[in-house]
């Protein structure tokens, strides 16, 4: 089933139909949520260090790029993948940084203690995670969910094979580094 988000006026005679599926305006408007939280925390991630505040501003930008990509081609199977793919490396590079931590990254304070590049940001509980952090991952993960239910039927299921797979295989990896 598809539904519209509004009805407008019918097409003239012979041209294509203009309206966008729900599913394709919420992708839109959730990929963009993203890309702002990741333009606002640029200035304060530059501060920290300037290559984590590029990458937050390069990434701000490819996300509403995607979005305006989505405007054009939001019925693209391509278009929908390359979201889902993308979003998911997105999340799973913050994930790392809040529990593993990311290798090369300088030491920081928070919130008075000090962490060690390549320790876990997060020995004591997600007291690091702020309101921008949670409103971020959710918006991703609400997008990676949406865009998998804008696929055909055959491509979802074998997209979110993979994307389940790939949960299993980085929950058994976690094993590997508790013990």
């Amino acid at each position: 089933m598809n539904l519209m988000l509004a009805p407008s006026l019918p097409a003239p005679e012979g041209a294509p139909s203009r309206r966008r599926a729900i599913g394709v305006d919420a992708a839109i408007v959730l990929s963009t949520a993203a890309a702002l939280a990741h333009l606002v925390a640029t200035p304060a991630h530059f501060t920290w260090w300037p290559a984590s505040g590029i990458f937050f501003g390069i990434l701000g930008a490819a996300q509403l790029g995607y979005s305006l990509l989505l405007v054009r081609h939001g019925n693209n199977q391509r278009v929908v993948l390359a979201g889902i793919w993308a979003t998911v490396a997105v999340i799973l590079v913050y994930v790392a940084s809040r529990t593993v931590g990311l290798p090369g990254t300088p030491p920081v304070p928070f919130h008075g203690t000090r962490w060690l590049a390549g320790q876990a940001m997060l020995p004591n509980g997600a007291k690091h995670v702020g309101p921008l952090d949670v409103f971020t991952l959710v918006a991703e993960v609400l997008l990676v969910v949406t865009l998998l239910g804008m696929l055909p039927g055959r491509s979802k299921v074998r997209t979110a094979n993979r994307l389940m797979w790939l949960g299993l295989a980085l929950w058994g990896t976690s094993f590997v580094f508790l013990f």
